[in-house]
């Protein structure tokens, strides 16, 4: 589905929560996504992560 020009003009309205005994949420509306996984500070950068699942993929034959 085609996104109109409107669309892609919005912003999100997430927020990150931090509960008292550390646990962090990204809470969008009525939605609260427990967040468990983080990047490293000292990481790999995005891009070479996204090069690797796609060679991954590539090379194990996944498909959609």
């Amino acid at each position: 589905m085609a996104k109109s020009k409107s669309d892609i003009l919005i912003q999100p309205t997430g927020q990150l929560v931090t509960m008292e005994n550390g646990t962090q949420y990204f809470v969008c509306g009525n939605n609260r996504i427990k967040i468990s996984e983080h990047f490293a500070a000292e990481g790999r950068p995005l891009g070479e992560l996204i090069v690797d699942v796609i060679q991954h993929t590539a090379e194990n034959g996944a498909s959609a």
